[in-house]
């Protein structure tokens, strides 16, 4: 978030193909793409804490896993809900209002 890629690229960054039609839609998605990652790694912090502290019936690294998976999906999900707000599908700004 504080230091995103600037131009698009193909190794790293929040990298789908809407965030990658122009560098207005990357910059935009790299900057909530970062603020997401940021709000679910502190709640899988808080959940692997939490695994390890109360007993499960399941594995805690399979139950980790799964949290993993399924908070990276919804934060892709999240993330391409809100670039769809502001952009139209060839990628130009909506206009507000």
């Amino acid at each position: 978030m504080k230091f995103p890629p600037e131009r698009i690229n193909g190794v790293y960054g929040y990298r789908t193909p809407f965030a990658m039609k122009n560098q207005e839609t990357w910059d935009s998605a790299q900057q909530y793409g970062g603020f997401s990652m940021i709000i679910f790694g502190i709640i899988n912090g808080f959940f692997c804490a939490w695994s390890y502290l109360q007993p499960m019936n399941v594995n805690n690294q399979n139950a980790q896993l799964l949290f993993l998976v399924i908070g990276s999906v919804l934060m892709i999900v999240i993330d391409e809900v809100h670039l769809r707000k502001l952009f139209n599908r060839d990628g130009t700004r909506k206009e507000r209002l």
